[in-house]
């Protein structure tokens, strides 16, 4: 009996998509099909496209087309032969270029541990060469050399493309930009406080230490009486 409609009862839909790309965890747990909320295990298809809850007795998103296609793409020794694999792939991988220009991730929330075997950040992807580290492929792919047309943006000036890293750093460390702003606001409030309780007690000692009254010599020569 054919089970592909109970394994893959429909196609992936664009609102499957979306709310794929809606998750802002790439990762939880080990990195493994049980993996719940997980963007990488959403879009692999070992969760459900509506909730991000593990289901492996479905298949979705990436696994639902490897399946509905039947023939050799539902076997994972030969569905790179088909080349239906490279149209498919070159389409989860524009999925997942969208989630990395919408989210903006650091490369820390790529695992570095627990992970399946060959699958943590810093391990090799073997048998490739030449060798190349999980991690270095964790980014958008224009820094890689390539870039998908339905993503194309508008050029920027090169100006704006100058400024664009140093905004970028900017809005990873604004926290704590604010932070030190707040703290250096009152160390400068405190300081000048002091500054200007020591100038008034100053000036109040230097008032009290005058003569209540003019020197000797002078006194004598005081006049109440005025001109008119």
């Amino acid at each position: 009996a054919d089970l592909t409609p109970l394994v893959t009862p429909r196609l992936p839909s664009s609102a499957e998509v979306e709310f794929c790309l809606s998750l802002t965890q790439y990762e939880s747990g080990s990195m493994d099909k049980m993996a719940n909320y997980s963007f990488r295990n959403t879009l692999e298809g070992f969760a459900d496209p509506q909730t991000a809850i593990s289901n492996i007795s479905q298949s979705g998103l990436h696994n639902a087309l490897h399946i509905y296609m039947n023939g050799s793409m539902s076997q994972v020794q030969g569905s790179a032969n088909d080349p239906i694999f490279v149209l498919h792939h070159a389409f989860v991988d524009s999925i997942f270029e969208r989630w990395l220009r919408r989210h903006r991730p650091m490369l820390e929330v790529y695992p570095a541990a627990n992970a399946p075997i060959g699958h943590n950040r810093e391990n090799y992807m073997v048998p490739f060469i030449p060798l190349y580290r999980n991690g270095e492929f964790f980014k958008p792919s224009r820094e890689l050399g390539y870039d998908y047309e339905y993503l194309q943006e508008p050029e920027l000036g090169s100006f704006q493309e100058f400024l664009i890293p140093y905004l970028e750093q900017a809005r990873q460390i604004w926290a704590w930009l604010v932070g030190a702003a707040v703290i250096g606001g009152i160390i400068t409030a405190v300081l000048t406080g002091l500054i200007l309780a020591c100038r008034k007690k100053r000036r109040g000692t230097s008032e009290e230490i005058q003569p209540l009254l003019t020197e000797s010599e002078d006194y004598n020569n005081v006049s109440y009486q005025s001109n008119f």
